[in-house]
């Protein structure tokens, strides 16, 4: 699945979630009206306008309230539900074994580390990932998933999460949410009038006398209109199962795809669902939450009457076939045509990989990725391709257990920053008098700890640590992260000369951190094609090309030869000594703004530049992760030590 296309999707259907949302809004003020005609007795205008701006009202602050309850984005869902921040240096078997997959995953596809949660107190089979994007992403799985599913299994049901952040789903679930919640509000509405109204005491009082009756009456019309608002209320929840199922149905045979592939293993996903099947209360949620945040939900979490008309998830059963053809039991003959049929598939994956060298070598002590073609590594966009869980799996087992534990921890988590900036470009360097002046005294301590260590290292390790420290790092407060921020800041320019890691790892850590600590609103896009980026694109197709060990010339050729269609007037190599990585920052900021087609343009050609001649070096990926980054671009290169 293409990356951008499947994020433009995602726009669409946001799109189309707006127009069933004023359809909804519509329905339910007509109902309204109809209802208080009814009742009231009185059809005129003003009524019809008057009960038409309190419904309106009602709905709009509803979702108002709910979208800005979860402003804070995944972890703001998870906690709704309950959830259990897992902690990144828990030494308890299931939840490291869940970390080590998350870990895995991320690095492999190349976003960041999304929190974890655990729902301690849901005892079935369930999973979810939530969001805005990938700054501000959690996973979250329940106890009962934790505890009932193998390595393989949570592997799989992980990876289904995963796909739904690659293909933007998150941000329609998100708000999916407080359009619910503005429906639903009628429902709380009217539950809430007609017991303020039996419990006031006035239908006892009603009936003391002729004086009273008029105002028996008034009450009996409340409660009546009290009902009517409830009913109204399921007329908008099935309005909202309608959303819900118009959005999410599809997108879970996708994501179950999505993970097989990933995994390269249908038998954990198919597992997973099976053992689901098999409980008798499924994957039920038991929050309060579970109808509303259905639709998040690896499996169906709520069950009503309208689940044969408006289920947020296929059946169980066809989910399973759809991943394993063989799930019939009683047809031998087919399951062994599939077999027979996946063995050849694994065969021809085999030759595949063979041919474009993306699988054997590369291992820690070669320098570069070999033999990898910039086509694989564009179709690996938006994905976790298998070759790269391994390749990731093996390079985070390869990582010392003292720094995997550093990059967990708080304090600690700080000072490995400050010590890949330190030994980035130089092994040998020492740490500024200026910043142990600035440090605290604890930090310090864990940094001249940590030093000695990250010059032995392996420097295929330092952006997999700077990007394993990152859930760590978000639990700073604001304060503290404005005085690490200005500490990299310095530290990075500390010699007045940004080295290529000095620049990834800032772009990576800052971006990141920025979009988790601040309220920033996306940038409104300014360039629907490439046509005015001429000056912007010779910069970066010129940096990238002066990072590659090839020829430059024949670098920067390649990576205009790969869009020469779509490429301006005017783009050129610049000379070597013209080219400052303060200028690519300039650059990468314009394209920040730019259209998803555009974006996919310039990371196609930047990727063409790196990779043409079919090895991808350490500066080269370091320099490729900070276009990503900056761009908003999982691209998932892992570069071997040299």
């Amino acid at each position: 699945m293409d990356f951008f296309e499947a994020q433009d999707r995602a726009k669409n259907n946001t799109g189309k979630l707006i127009v069933l949302y004023l359809l909804a809004v519509i329905l339910i003020i007509i109902t309204v009206n109809l209802a208080a005609a009814i009742l009231l007795g009185n059809a005129g205008v003003g009524q019809f306008l008057v009960v038409s701006t309190i419904i309106l009202t009602t709905i709009i602050l509803g979702t108002l309230y709910r979208v800005s309850q979860l402003r804070g984005g995944g972890s703001a869902v998870a906690e709704m539900l309950g959830g259990r921040k897992v902690e990144p240096s828990t030494q308890h078997p299931k939840e490291r074994q869940l970390v080590n997959i998350v870990e895995e995953m991320s690095i492999a596809s190349g976003i960041p580390v999304p929190d974890i949660y655990i729902l301690d107190k849901e005892d079935n089979i369930n999973a979810f990932a939530a969001g805005y994007g990938t700054a501000d992403a959690a996973v979250g799985i329940t106890r009962g998933a934790l505890e009932q599913l193998n390595r393989d299994e949570i592997q799989g049901v992980i990876a289904h999460e995963f796909s739904h952040i690659f293909n933007g789903d998150m941000r329609l679930n998100i708000r999916l949410i407080g359009i619910l919640n503005g429906i639903l509000i009628l429902h709380i509405a009217g539950m809430v009038l007609m017991r303020s109204t039996m419990y006031s005491g006035a239908i006892r009082s009603s009936g003391g006398g002729r004086g009273n009756q008029g105002g028996g009456n008034a009450t009996i019309a409340i409660m009546l209109f009290g009902l009517a608002l409830i009913i109204i209320g399921y007329i908008g929840m099935v309005f909202g199962r309608m959303i819900q199922a118009a959005i999410s149905r599809q997108r879970e045979y996708l994501a179950d795809a999505a993970a097989v592939q990933y995994t390269r293993n249908p038998d954990g996903l198919a597992g997973a669902l099976r053992k689901i099947a098999q409980k008798k209360d499924g994957a039920k949620i038991k929050d309060g939450h579970a109808m509303e945040l259905s639709h998040l939900f690896f499996a169906r979490s709520f069950h009503s009457a309208l689940d044969m008309l408006f289920a947020t998830h296929p059946p169980l059963d066809k989910r399973i076939k759809a991943i394993d053809p063989a799930f019939d039991k009683e047809n031998e003959r087919m399951k062994k045509k599939i077999d027979r049929r996946l063995e050849k598939d694994r065969i021809a994956r085999s030759k595949t990989s063979a041919a474009t060298g993306t699988q054997g070598g590369g291992l820690p002590g070669s320098g570069i990725i070999p033999g990898i073609s910039p086509e694989v590594l564009l179709a690996a966009i938006g994905t976790v391709e298998g070759e790269q869980l391994d390749r990731a799996g093996k390079l985070i087992r390869s990582i010392p257990s003292s720094l995997r534990q550093a990059a967990h921890e708080p304090l600690d988590a700080e000072a490995l920053i400050y010590g890949l900036l330190v030994t980035g470009q130089d092994k040998d360097a020492v740490i500024p008098e200026w910043l142990l002046n600035e440090l605290d005294d604890s930090i310090t301590d864990r940094l001249k700890q940590i030093l000695p260590e990250l010059k032995k290292s392996e420097k295929s390790w330092y952006l997999p640590l700077a990007e394993l420290s990152l859930p760590t790092l978000r639990k700073m407060s604001r304060q503290q992260y404005d005085d690490f921020r200005k500490t990299i800041e310095k530290l990075a320019h500390n010699d007045q000369k940004i080295s290529i890691f000095e620049f990834a790892l800032e772009k990576m850590i800052i971006r990141q951190l920025d979009n988790y600590f601040s309220d920033r609103k996306k940038p409104e896009i300014r360039h629907h094609h490439l046509k005015p980026l001429d000056k912007e694109l010779s910069i970066l197709l010129s940096g990238l090309a002066y990072a590659s060990e090839s020829d430059t010339k024949s670098a920067f050729e390649a990576g205009i030869k790969s869009i020469e269609k779509m490429i301006p007037d005017g783009v050129k190599l610049i000379p070597e000594n013209e080219f400052t990585l303060d200028l690519l920052d300039k650059a990468l900021e314009e394209f920040a703004v730019s259209a998803n087609p555009v974006k996919k343009y310039v990371i196609k050609a930047s990727i063409y530049t790196v990779a043409s001649d079919k090895n991808i070096s350490i500066p080269e990926a370091e320099l490729l992760r900070a276009v990503g980054e900056a761009l908003d671009t999982p691209i998932p290169v892992i570069a071997d030590d040299s």
